[in-house]
């Protein structure tokens, strides 16, 4: 995702869900696949090298797991927590978000 507007759409009208380091938006998109769109902070992280090795654990991690996926706009931010994580951390964090969302959104995406 790379619209402002797709970006409004998710928030306004997704499901939240969340953990100790990410927050996630997520909804029914009508298409074939999951897309990703990120919302990294840069008050939460102040470098850009930290964001941006953030954003590259996150696209990592959703490749994998997109197949598992229903078809779904998600944006996913960081928290605080993403400060004092380490990459190991972070990967198993999103692979429970990642399952967590399959699960309660799979049933919303089929309707």
């Amino acid at each position: 995702m790379r619209r402002p507007a797709e970006f409004k759409q998710v928030y306004a009208a997704g499901k939240r869900l969340g953990n100790e380091f990410f927050t996630v938006n997520a909804q029914a998109n009508g298409l074939t696949g999951a897309r990703l769109g990120m919302s990294i902070a840069a008050r939460i992280l102040r470098r850009a090298v930290d964001r941006n090795r953030l954003r590259r654990v996150i696209r990592e991690s959703f490749r994998v797991h997109q197949v598992n996926l229903p078809p779904l706009d998600i944006v996913i931010g960081a928290r605080a927590g993403v400060l004092s994580a380490d990459n190991a951390r972070l990967r198993a964090a999103l692979e429970k978000l990642w399952q967590k969302l399959a699960s309660t959104c799979a049933t919303s995406s089929a309707s």
